[in-house]
C-alpha cells in the first residue's frame, strides 16, 4: 500500500513532527510504502500568482513542485493529513496545496455539471492540533469536516475519511489521548 503524508508545520520540533514520525513508523511496520509531502521543507509557494492562474483554467501547471505533487497524489492509495489549526483553519500553506495542486482533469473533472473526483484513494486521515476543542468548530460550521473532508476531498474522490484531533495541543493528557487515538487507527 502507498500512503502519503501531506504535512503543514514548519518547525521539526513541534509536537505535529513527532506526529509525523510516529504516523510514518506505524505505516513502515505495516509495510507501507510511505512518500511525505512536507510543504515547508519543500519551500512550497502556497500563492496563485499570475503564471498559475493563466494555467489553472486548462488544468495544466506552472509550479513545478504542484505538478509533482500531483503525481505523487495520483498513485497513492491513502492520504494522511498533518497538521496544526491556525485561527480556525489549516495553515495558509495547506490551503495553496489544495488551490494550486487539485486542477481539473488530474484530481476531478466536470460531468454533466458536476465535479467528479480521479483520485484512485478514496481514504484519507486527518490529524490535526490546536487549543480548542470540536465543540468551538461545531460553532463555526465545523470546517474540518465540512470544508475540507466533505468538501475539498469529497471533489476529488475521497468519500472516506477520519479526522482526529488534538484540542489542547499544550497539556499533556490531551496529546497522550490523540497519540493513543493515533496508535489504535495506524496499528
Amino acid at each position: 500500500m502507498k500512503s502519503l503524508i501531506i504535512y503543514a508545520h514548519p518547525w521539526d520540533g513541534s509536537f505535529n513532527h513527532s506526529v509525523l514520525e510516529r504516523v510514518k513508523s506505524h505505516l513502515e511496520k505495516k509495510g507501507n510504502k510511505v512518500d511525505v509531502i512536507d510543504l515547508n521543507k519543500d519551500n512550497f509557494d502556497p500563492v496563485m500568482r499570475v503564471a498559475d492562474l493563466e494555467l489553472f483554467s486548462k488544468g495544466e501547471y506552472a509550479d513545478k513542485l504542484a505538478l509533482d505533487y500531483v503525481k505523487r497524489l495520483t498513485v497513492a492509495d491513502e492520504l494522511i493529513f498533518i497538521f496544526p489549526i491556525w485561527w480556525y483553519g489549516e495553515p495558509a500553506i495547506l490551503k495553496g496545496f489544495y488551490d494550486k495542486v487539485f486542477l481539473k482533469g488530474h484530481t476531478y473533472k466536470e460531468e454533466d455539471r458536476r465535479l467528479v473526483g480521479l483520485l484512485k484513494t478514496h481514504k484519507a486521515t486527518i490529524l490535526t492540533t490546536a487549543t480548542i476543542d470540536e465543540q468551538v468548530f461545531s460553532y463555526l460550521g465545523d470546517p474540518i469536516q465540512n470544508v475540507l473532508a466533505k468538501g475539498i476531498l469529497k471533489t476529488v474522490g475521497i468519500n472516506d475519511f477520519t479526522w482526529i484531533h488534538c484540542p489542547f495541543v499544550y497539556d499533556p493528557e490531551s496529546r497522550k489521548n490523540f497519540t493513543d487515538k493515533i496508535d489504535n487507527l495506524f496499528k
